[in-house]
């Protein structure tokens, strides 16, 4: 049996009700990029419901945000639907031309991050790198075949640091044709402007020259690998949150919203698991953070899977808080219907669990049979 989930989607679950008609909790609907194209078994003939599911999907697939939504029928305000939005998008890679003393840096950082990484070199002995997972890759090939080995896209973070202007300037010539998330290149300010020139010359847009991050990083004041690969870093999240980057002490804190996870590798694999748990009819639970305060290891957007056979996958930020919550889920499997537990940590608790201080999560557990209902379309 097909069970697959398209790239580029939201998929839209149903965390609270309140004075509805009928009872849609847990069920969910699969948003395509134009928020107009829909599955899913959200059954009621709520047309304001469809209408503020598209314009948030499209949202959430312009900023790759998991969150969370209130929404009131504006004719009549007391019915209430609380939805949660996880773009289903392509894993983030971090592909890294190069694998020298910074690349080798750059990959412990990368896996903080979450980062699915690629390191591509000419050289066997530096393609091959100690520090890679079994969830990453590895390439040995000629930088001119970069585009007959790896897939370069909106979700692609491109970092060029070679052992030679030639090469940077060749791999350079191949990316900057692509869409990407991030694109960098390491040098001094006398080649980048050569650079810059040469491309001109050659017919690339300005605006697309002006998207490379040359010289690469923020400036900290690198100066060793790995210093260098940490200024890297950051410009990588100042891109992928769209933040300043002054320095805090300089800054006046300004409000913002719910903070989310930014998805990661592992979080998709996690949604993955729970797809294949749904297909293939195994007792599972998955459970997501729709609302955390305080200090907390993660963040709304983070998931865990619970199998009924022990096993786990993911991470909701360990501890007592996945102890709890494993129980709760055994519940929801039992009941076959989601539950929001919260877990309210003490700072005697948090200190116990290595946390400043303490804090809050509120998780939304689902058994995984509603994935299966909304994707093969069934009825409670």
């Amino acid at each position: 049996m097909e069970f697959e989930l398209p790239e580029a989607i939201v998929i839209a679950t149903v965390i609270g009700v309140e004075n509805l008609p009928c009872d849609i909790l847990g069920q969910k609907t699969l948003l395509s990029p134009d928020g107009e194209n829909r599955t899913g078994n959200i059954k009621l003939p709520m047309n304001w419901l469809d209408e503020e599911l598209a314009c948030l999907s499209r949202e959430a697939l312009k900023d790759g945000k998991f969150r969370t939504a209130s929404l009131a029928n504006p004719e009549e305000p007391e019915q209430i639907v609380k939805v949660m939005l996880d773009p289903y998008l392509p894993c983030q890679e971090l592909v890294i031309l190069g694998g020298g003393h910074i690349a080798r840096q750059l990959i412990q950082v990368g896996h903080l991050l979450g980062y699915k990484i690629t390191v591509i070199d000419d050289r066997p002995d530096f393609a091959m790198n100690e520090y890679l997972t079994v969830h990453d890759r590895s390439i040995c090939c000629s930088f001119s075949d970069l585009e007959k080995v790896v897939r370069l896209g909106p979700a692609s973070s491109v970092v060029i640091v070679t052992r030679g202007h030639l090469h940077d300037m060749d791999c350079l010539r191949t990316v900057i044709k692509y869409p990407f998330a991030y694109l960098g290149m390491i040098g001094s300010r006398r080649k980048v402007a050569l650079v810059k020139q040469t491309l001109a010359e050659e017919g690339v847009a300005q605006e697309k020259i002006d998207q490379v991050h040359m010289p690469i990083g923020l400036a900290i004041g690198a100066q060793t690998p790995a210093e260098i690969a940490v200024s890297i870093a950051a410009e990588l999240i100042s891109v992928r949150r769209a933040g300043e980057t002054s320095s805090l002490k300089d800054t006046t804190p300004v409000k913002q919203g719910e903070i989310c996870e930014m998805l990661t590798a592992a979080d998709r694999e996690t949604l993955d698991a729970a797809l294949a748990a749904a297909r293939d009819k195994t007792p599972a639970a998955l459970a997501t953070i729709i609302k955390s305060q305080g200090s907390t290891p993660r963040k709304s957007g983070a998931r865990m899977l619970f199998y009924r056979d022990g096993r786990a996958y993911g991470t909701i930020g360990g501890g007592c808080a996945e102890a709890e919550v494993r129980r709760m889920a055994l519940n929801v499997m039992d009941q076959d219907k989601p539950h929001i537990y919260r877990v309210s940590m003490t700072a005697d608790i948090a200190a116990m669990e290595g946390m400043a201080c303490g804090g809050m999560l509120e998780v939304f557990i689902e058994p995984v049979t509603t994935f299966y209902r909304a994707i093969e379309g069934c009825e409670n």
